[in-house]
């Protein structure tokens, strides 16, 4: 049967959405990428309120996204108290969305010490578009060259937290 002209094959609508489809893959591919990017060289507030980088640089780190008001960033800080029982945890950079200075008492009910304390350098709605997980707890495991190994939303298991923990007392440099 003869084409009409000016209409379009069903194979050319096929090739035409698979061209669609792939090109969305690889734009979303993109965006994650340099959002993990703009991750590793984000600027916060420390404690004295001077801006720092998210992700110390040359050192392994787990970034604990956490609020004040979230009981499950309070009890994994208690779990993380029990394993450190008493020892430094350098390797947690703890990110309280409400500021630096809400999780030191956070960090002192657990009697952990050493953790680096950060919180959002604009609004907090700034800090929660910058993290790819909204809500807390949220773990981002970054290797020291400051790329993202593992991520965590919500509470981890049992084996996950001991994984997370052993890069923050620099017992590993990947969970």
């Amino acid at each position: 049967m003869p084409r009409r002209s000016g209409t379009v094959s069903v194979s050319t609508v096929v090739l035409l959405v698979m061209a669609f489809v792939c090109a969305g893959l690889v734009a979303k591919r993109v965006s994650a990428r340099s959002a993990q990017d703009r991750l590793a060289v984000a600027m916060v507030r420390d404690i004295n309120g001077q801006r720092v980088a998210l992700v110390p640089k040359g050192q392994p780190t787990v970034v604990m996204v956490s609020s004040r008001t979230c009981p499950w960033c309070k009890k994994a800080l208690a779990d993380f108290g029990r394993m450190a029982d008493g020892e430094p945890v350098p390797g947690l950079t703890l990110f309280t969305l409400e500021g630096a200075a809400d999780g030191v008492p956070m960090l002192e009910k657990e009697k952990l010490s050493g953790a680096r304390l950060v919180g959002p350098a604009g609004t907090r709605e700034d800090a929660e578009r910058l993290f790819k997980y909204p809500g807390t707890p949220t773990f981002i495991a970054f290797d020291r060259n400051g790329r993202i190994v593992h991520t965590i939303p919500g509470y981890p298991i049992q084996p996950e937290l001991a994984r997370l923990f052993a890069v923050m007392v620099r017992e590993t440099d990947v969970p």
